[in-house]
């Protein structure tokens, strides 16, 4: 009789945390979707400042000795475009699919109302929004890329041997106090 209870007392507890999963998943699609929505305008005006920041600071990028801080201003640069593309991402795809398609674009590892919203807008012929996702998409790509090639690229200068054209590894590079001066 005991183990009847215990297994009863066991399925009722699965029931319950069951019905707690879907609940906070209901919740954090509902509540999330009204966050991401009411931030919104704050990271579409973010991104605006910067890239107007971005297109001033490549033209530091002709400078090899500050190119590192251009790769680094344009990949955290890339983050809030990505952040950008996300949410209104989520907005195509929360207007024109429905809830059923946010939760299938989250589960495809979080990053699939982007994808799914671009979809959408073609199949409703609307190709101003899946352009402006389309761009917004390069946007926060090629920025990443570009910044991560800057960044790197002052390694390689240091590296490299001007004299004989070899790339000497950075245990080979020995430094005195007058380099530094």
């Amino acid at each position: 009789m005991q183990n009847v209870l215990k297994s009863i007392g066991g399925m009722l507890l699965g029931v319950v945390v069951l019905l707690g999963v879907i609940a906070a998943t209901a919740a954090f699609f509902v509540f999330g979707t009204k966050i991401a929505f009411s931030i919104a305008p704050f990271i579409n005006w973010l991104a605006g400042i910067l890239f107007v920041i971005n297109i001033v600071v490549l033209l530091f990028a002709f400078s090899r000795k500050l190119r590192p801080i251009v790769g680094v201003i344009l990949f955290v640069s890339s983050y809030v475009y990505g952040a950008a593309t996300w949410i209104y991402g989520l907005a195509v795809t929360l207007s024109l699919w429905g809830f059923l398609a946010v939760i299938i674009g989250v589960l495809l590892g979080g990053i699939g109302v982007v994808p799914i919203g671009m979809l959408a807008a073609v199949f409703h012929g609307r190709w101003d929004l899946f352009a402006t996702l389309l761009v917004s998409l390069v946007l926060a790509y090629s920025t990443r890329i570009i910044g991560q090639v800057f960044a790197e690229s002052s390694d390689e200068a240091e590296r490299s041997n001007v004299i004989d054209g070899t790339v000497a590894e950075p245990e080979d590079i020995q430094r005195s106090w007058k380099d530094l001066e």
